[in-house]
């Protein structure tokens, strides 16, 4: 499952996959280099700390944890969208079901 709220301190949205089963990590190296692989611009990637990215126009801050910040925006269905493309990448579309 994936939970998405507004982030009011960065003006954007908050999208941070779930499982009850297992402890949700991301290999921030495979996940980028995933992304660029799909034409997305990876701008930065700080192993087990952080990865930004710009999807579809925002950008995006993508932690170890599976939390994903997208920013400067406000649409959380968008946000859900723009997340999915990363939880793909990250070998998590499990998730995505829930």
């Amino acid at each position: 499952m994936i939970i998405s709220k507004p982030c009011t301190t960065m003006k954007g949205v908050i999208v941070q996959p779930y499982s009850w089963e297992r402890e949700v990590t991301v290999d921030l190296k495979k996940t980028a280099e995933c992304l660029r692989n799909n034409g997305y611009e990876v701008r930065s990637v700080i192993p087990k700390m952080l990865a930004i990215a710009v999807i579809d126009g925002y950008e995006t801050s993508i932690y170890p944890s599976g939390k994903i910040i997208v920013k400067e925006l406000t649409d959380i269905e968008m946000g859900k969208e723009i997340a999915k493309k990363i939880i793909e990448c990250a070998g998590l579309s499990e998730l995505l079901d829930g």
